[in-house]
């Protein structure tokens, strides 16, 4: 087997079902992302969420200076207190807060797995959000949460129109947390949540994605197996960019282009 890749994981099995070109150049090559504004929104809204969770902190507006501090933290020199995503980290990580209260104690915060999966040549790691007695809970901050146009009936009653279920919850979503209940063997929900709304999701009567992301699995590794060199790899797929993870990845573009002329040459 080709020597590049140690182990599975939801995050790269997702990448390689959506856009295996950007999973060449990222696992295969080492091409690292530059964390965006909506990337550090989510990790900031997390980490402080965590904070006032463990120190059982409820005051909307400690959590508020704390988020906004860790999104500062992560800014270095790209952005800062202009960006919308600044105010936006500290709502949703008080609609974190209040949201995740209810599942009770805290009992673990990225509790991580390595090991093995059936009959998978390479272990599988995972590393969870917020771990209670009865569920864990994957925190998603996005931009917008996505819902239907509310009816007559629905503003009558005050109500938000209903969710829009081509959002969320997400297939790569959905594949993470069924494998996660596979090896946590514990219940897993998604919470997302914008500056504005927020939405619970449970796994229901989904079928199918976890065997989708094992597969996965098998296919990188027979990919792998047969592969002499990284080159070999590239080879297998062609260049395109039609995927959407091209637009959130500055410098991936160019990249991918130096990587695939230098293979065919």
């Amino acid at each position: 087997m080709l020597k590049v890749i140690e182990h599975h994981s939801a995050s790269a099995g997702n990448t390689f079902i959506d856009c295996p070109q950007m999973w060449i150049i990222e696992k295969i090559y080492g091409f690292e992302t530059e964390e965006n504004a909506r990337m550090r929104m989510g990790h900031a809204a997390e980490e402080a969420a965590h904070h006032a969770l463990v120190n059982q902190i409820t005051d909307e507006k400690l959590i508020t200076s704390d988020a906004k501090g860790k999104y500062i933290e992560r800014c270095g020199d790209n952005g800062g207190t202009t960006d919308d995503e600044y105010e936006w980290t500290a709502q949703i990580a008080n609609t974190f807060v209040k949201e995740l209260k209810q599942y009770g104690k805290l009992i673990h915060y990225q509790r991580e797995y390595n090991g093995p999966y059936k009959d998978l040549c390479l272990p599988v790691v995972a590393k969870t959000d917020f771990e209670f007695n009865d569920y864990i809970v994957d925190t998603k901050a996005t931009a917008k949460v996505w819902r239907y146009a509310p009816t007559a009936a629905d503003r009558k009653q005050g109500r938000k129109g209903r969710i829009n279920h081509n959002y969320h919850p997400k297939p790569d979503h959905l594949r993470q947390q069924f494998l996660y209940r596979e090896l946590f063997n514990k219940e897993c929900l998604l919470l997302y949540a914008s500056a504005w709304d927020h939405h619970t999701s449970d796994l229901g009567d989904h079928v199918g994605y976890l065997e989708t992301l094992i597969q996965a699995f098998k296919s990188i590794e027979h990919i792998l197996g047969i592969a002499k060199t990284k080159e070999d790899v590239v080879r297998m797929f062609p260049l395109t960019f039609d995927n959407w993870r091209w637009r959130y990845s500055p410098g991936a573009e160019a990249f991918a282009r130096k990587i695939w002329h230098t293979a065919w040459k």
